[in-house]
């Protein structure tokens, strides 16, 4: 399992990336049961753990977009967050997402407060407001050049990029028949080495997992002027693993 931090800097701006990076392309892949497995015979039934595994490649990704801005006053800086606000989202327009793909997930307040060389309170010196929109795109070859188009219009912060697929059906239908494939074969080894013929399911129970494992970064200075963003989508796990209690005969 591969895990990836993407990093650039860009002056005066917070960038976190988040991906669930894994091995690139589609492929379905069987790994080992997990640690803590059960397995039992009391004589009627043998119970066992089975896993399967599929990667698959995302064809979606969502960014946070941000614009934090500080002033003297606070109608000046909701004045300055509003105008920066109104020309990310042109932006967005103009690259094409609908409307319905860019959502407002937060939008906060903050007094910055002044103290004496003795922690006690001075005063206000200003105000800090925050705008964050949530973006969902299917261009994923295009993801670097709007984080760049998005920087250069005013957006001063990006938080968690995120990949997924937009239908896994397929895939947790494939990684479910690994799953109860693995545990046949499992309990059909034990049923034969204590000398019992392995019968009818008796039992099943499933979890299933969909993503990977989540890279943070956080960095506070970097130069814009660099190349294109870059950015890999790499793949998504989807893992699903199953309980099985067979009968048993002797």
């Amino acid at each position: 399992m591969n895990r990836r931090s993407l990093m650039k800097t860009i002056p005066g701006i917070a960038l976190v990336l988040s991906t669930g990076l894994l091995v690139p392309g589609f492929s379905a892949a069987q790994e080992a049961t997990p640690e803590g497995s059960v397995v039992s015979a009391d004589g009627r039934s043998i119970t066992v753990n089975g896993r399967g595994t599929v990667t698959i490649a995302p064809d979606s990704a969502s960014i946070v977009v941000g614009v934090d801005v500080t002033g003297d006053t606070l109608v000046g800086a909701q004045q300055d967050s509003a105008e920066r606000m109104t020309t990310v989202l042109e932006t967005l327009n103009d690259a094409g997402i609908p409307d319905d793909q860019i959502q407002t997930v937060d939008y906060r307040i903050n007094v910055i407060n002044e103290y004496d060389d003795n922690g006690r309170l001075k005063g206000v010196s200003g105000y800090q407001v925050s705008n964050q929109v949530q973006v969902t795109t299917d261009d994923l070859d295009g993801l670097g050049a709007l984080i760049d188009e998005l920087v250069a219009s005013g957006a001063n912060t990006i938080y968690s990029i995120n990949f997924f697929t937009s239908d896994a059906t397929m895939a947790m239908s494939q990684a479910r028949a690994l799953a109860v494939n693995d545990a046949k074969a499992k309990a059909g080894e034990l049923a034969k080495a204590a000398g019992l013929t392995l019968g009818d399911v008796l039992t099943i129970t499933e979890t299933s997992v969909v993503g990977g494992p989540v890279a943070k970064v956080q960095t506070e200075a970097f130069d814009s002027a660099g190349a294109s963003t870059p950015i890999q989508s790499g793949s998504l796990q989807i893992v699903i693993d199953v309980t099985i209690s067979f009968a048993v005969a002797s």
